[in-house]
């Protein structure tokens, strides 16, 4: 069996995809959860990034590719791709898709709006928008918050300023290869302020799949078509954007496998990973029909509101939630006894419904579940 290694500060995900497409998979990542170990090799890196070039190096030697966080680290992914063969976009594609100015060009070519960008100099007669400050490295919503005066005379080091936009988070899942793209899949993303989280644009989780209508389909075909061709991305890439009542506002491109293609993956019973290989290696793009009526599904994280620890009140619901052959209802899963900080992912928590709305609220019931077990 051939083996494919993956990277990032969870590999989990995408290392159960690996297996599902029919490869060995090799993990590096932060956490080395238990249903990692599991499955596959999986070397814990206690520093991030700095660990992976070691790592890497004393690896098998087969091909790798990324997931969260590395695309803000184009020089070391370049240096990576020396060490072992890279499946994923190099560091020149990321320093220009992560690029919030030429995203504006493209999103604008490809008929889309764009959040204004600011700049201290053209903030003054728009002073009445919200502003939201956004680290150019930047992974997961997790330092983005709304701007404040001083930001605004002068925005912090290492950010930018960008308008905020208010409707509906999403994402919209792309594979692309010789210049095009095609579209898997959409889903509806749930953020820190949904849940009363400090930080308001923190990713919690992905709902889907989220139909859109004709127009605003076809301008996201066209958008991962133009960025495909004019960015020379290959492989699986998504975009996240926010989407009012008239218009589709495209915000950010992760270039990589990303966090809701495991939710499309189980809505639709595909191997996005498969398709990854196919990109990158053959050129090959897959023929998406139209889809059928999907079921719902999702998932959610846990953050810890507390230092603490697991306990056995979360076996118990280990135990009762990943049943031998239905799909796991927690993932990322910690050892009883680990110790987490607060503001730390503890574990995934994934469920089923016959509607997003069911499925949301299940989401939060498992959530509370969670929480309630974890002790300081």
């Amino acid at each position: 069996m051939r083996t494919l290694m993956v990277l990032g500060a969870s590999a989990r995900a995408a290392a159960f995809s690996i297996r599902r497409a029919g490869y060995q998979p090799y993990a590096i990542d932060v956490f080395a959860d238990r249903d990692l170990t599991a499955i596959c090799p999986a070397v814990k890196i206690r520093r991030y990034p700095n660990n992976f070039l070691a790592s890497l190096a004393a690896a098998p030697e087969v091909p790798w590719m990324y997931t969260g966080g590395l695309e803000n680290y184009p020089r070391l992914v370049d240096r990576l791709a020396d060490v072992r063969p890279l499946l994923g976009n190099p560091g020149g594609v990321l320093r220009k898709i992560r690029d919030p100015r030429l995203l504006a060009e493209a999103a604008r070519d490809a008929g889309c709006s764009f959040p204004p960008l600011g700049s201290t100099a053209g903030l003054p007669s728009s002073a009445h928008r919200k502003w939201l400050v956004k680290p150019r490295r930047s992974s997961g919503g997790q330092a983005i918050r709304f701007a404040d005066v001083e930001d605004i005379e002068r925005p912090p080091h290492g950010t930018y300023l960008q308008q905020h936009i208010e409707g509906e988070s999403a994402s919209a899942v792309f594979v692309a290869a010789s210049g095009r793209a095609a579209l898997l899949g959409m889903t509806r993303q749930l953020v820190g302020r949904d849940f009363g989280h400090r930080r308001p644009f923190l990713y919690v989780g992905s709902i889907g799949p989220l139909g859109l209508h004709e127009a605003e389909a076809a301008k996201l075909n066209l958008l991962g078509n133009l960025l495909a061709q004019r960015f020379g991305l290959m492989g699986l890439f998504n975009i996240d954007f926010v989407r009012t009542a008239d218009e589709i506002w495209p915000v950010e491109v992760n270039p990589r496998y990303s966090a809701s293609v495991e939710v499309l993956e189980r809505i639709t019973a595909s191997n996005f990973v498969a398709l990854h290989v196919d990109a990158c290696e053959r050129n090959a793009l897959p023929v998406v029909a139209s889809p059928a009526t999907y079921p719902c599904s999702g998932k959610a994280t846990v953050y810890a509101q507390e230092n603490g620890r697991t306990t056995g009140e979360f076996e118990e619901l280990v135990n009762q939630w990943n049943l031998p052959g239905p799909p796991p209802g927690l993932a990322d899963v910690p050892r009883v006894g680990d110790r987490f900080i607060a503001g730390q992912p503890v574990v995934t928590v994934l469920c089923d419904g016959s509607s997003m709305e069911e499925v949301e609220s299940e989401l939060r019931r498992r959530l509370a579940a969670v929480d309630s077990t974890l002790h300081g």
